[in-house]
């Protein structure tokens, strides 16, 4: 009997503390378990560990952990893994479909725990613990150059470092055998555990709005420039013209035509008109942010072309929102909308630390780290969503970069607290792979709105 697996969807267990170790964050812990191994895993020879096989072992909770040895290229990993399950979907003859559990012992998991250690010298290089739902939210530990009496401490979020080199004021070996709860004793003051927290339960309305929007493409044909202006009347943007007769007669009734800058006028829309009666204006939207000066090399291109299209729409965009919320006007600068943090110390290149430039005025930041940026804001910020110029190269004037597209990303946390983010452009929706993956080498500036449930778009 051939069984196919179709789906597999993560369903961490329930978790219990471990013996008197609280923790308030719930990662399982295996610090009794690790007492008991020191010396036939974690610091035993390297062809020792190597010939062993996987052991269970249980916490004084009742929690199972899988204690096992992988080997790498100059390295070989000591992991004390939680038990987790997964639902898979199987399907049996082609047609009966039925739901098993599988079990699994993921390293990833949160309650996994692994040291590194060369595999010539024996030398402990670093501690890794998982606490988070998503892998790449890690925090690892490592030893002072030749002194196990020290050590510092990095916090990491999809490869990019939320703290690097905090001295911890003990000896790296206590890390062998130390429950989460204390090495959070031990860098709560020192590590921003606030980055990476989640919280439950408040990205309602964030998925909310976003499931609306998804739930309207299938009815937006897209046009170069188009966007309903005020009244509802398709207007050309960059012209200041209703469109010609030719476009509005592919505009049904049920239908909407929009380019990537209407399209997120008509998002914006769908909250300010059920509070204002009616949308934003167009033309106070293509109100320019930026002054590049009338000497510089921009500033002579600028009388020419417009440098900062997508990057005047989203922040007069979100300004505009604000402004009819709090019945105040506001603009970008006034209203704080433009997202300018700088979470992280730096960023791993093809295993090497690169420093990072971070936010950059009127730029905004690298796309490569808008993943851990994204992730940030959705812990610290949430249920608030994006508007994102896009800085790229011009297809008009060499060695230029312009602002002329534009998106919506809209973060959450799911219910198991692993991270997700909707990408919406042009009237569709991508996954924030491909939108990062299309976009190399550009620049993302981000302006903020705040989501809720007053949510109608046309």
């Amino acid at each position: 009997m051939r069984k196919f697996l179709i789906c597999a969807c993560m369903a961490v267990m329930g978790i219990t503390v471990c013996h008197a170790q609280y923790n308030s964050m719930n990662v399982p812990d295996s610090c009794s378990i690790r007492k008991s191994i020191v010396s036939s895993w974690i610091t035993a020879p390297f062809a020792e560990v190597q010939v062993k096989n996987r052991e269970l072992h249980t916490n004084d909770a009742g929690e199972l952990f899988q204690v096992r040895m992988e080997e790498g290229m100059d390295e070989f990993l000591v992991i004390v893994a939680p038990q987790t399950f997964h639902d898979v979907d199987i399907i049996e003859n082609g047609t009966q479909r039925h739901t098993e559990r599988q079990e699994e012992f993921r390293a990833g998991s949160p309650g996994g725990w692994v040291v590194y250690r060369d595999k010539q010298t024996g030398k402990t290089n670093r501690v890794v613990w998982y606490f988070n739902a998503d892998a790449e939210v890690y925090v690892q530990f490592r030893p002072a150059e030749g002194n196990l009496n020290r050590c510092y401490a990095d916090m990491l979020v999809f490869g990019s470092y939320a703290a690097r080199s905090v001295p911890v004021g003990v000896a790296f070996t206590r890390l062998y055998t130390a429950s989460f709860a204390d090495i959070y004793t031990w860098t709560k003051n020192t590590l921003p555990w606030k980055k990476v927290t989640v919280q439950q339960g408040v990205y309602r309305d964030s998925v909310q709005v976003a499931e609306t929007i998804k739930s309207r493409l299938g009815f937006i044909d897209y046009a170069e420039n188009a966007s309903y202006n005020e009244y509802g009347i398709l207007y050309d943007i960059i012209s200041g013209n209703p469109m010609d007769d030719e476009t509005v007669a592919t505009s049904y009734a049920d239908r909407l035509t929009l380019s990537g800058a209407g399209f997120l006028k008509w998002i914006v829309d769908g909250f300010v008109t059920p509070i204002a009666g009616r949308g934003t204006s167009i033309p106070a939207l293509l109100t320019h942010t930026v002054d590049y000066g009338t000497l510089s090399k921009n500033g002579v291109l600028s009388q020419e072309r417009n440098l900062s299209f997508s990057l005047d729409w989203t922040r007069n965009l979100a300004a505009a929102i604000l402004s009819v919320r709090t019945r105040k006007n506001y603009t970008y600068e006034t209203g704080g909308t433009d997202v300018t943090v700088e979470p992280f110390a730096a960023d791993i290149m093809n295993g090497m630390l690169v420093q990072s430039a971070g936010y950059v005025p009127n730029t905004g930041y690298e796309i490569k780290k808008l993943k851990s940026l994204l992730y940030v804001l959705a812990v610290t910020e949430p249920s608030y969503m994006y508007l994102t110029a896009i800085r790229q190269p011009s297809s008009l004037v060499a060695d230029e970069m312009v602002f002329n597209e534009c998106a919506v990303l809209i973060p959450y946390f799911d219910d198991y607290g692993r991270f997700g983010c909707y990408v919406f452009e042009k009237g569709r929706q991508v996954s924030l792979e491909r939108f990062v993956l299309q976009y190399p080498n550009c620049f993302v500036h981000l302006s903020r709105v705040k989501t809720n449930g007053n949510f109608f778009p046309q």
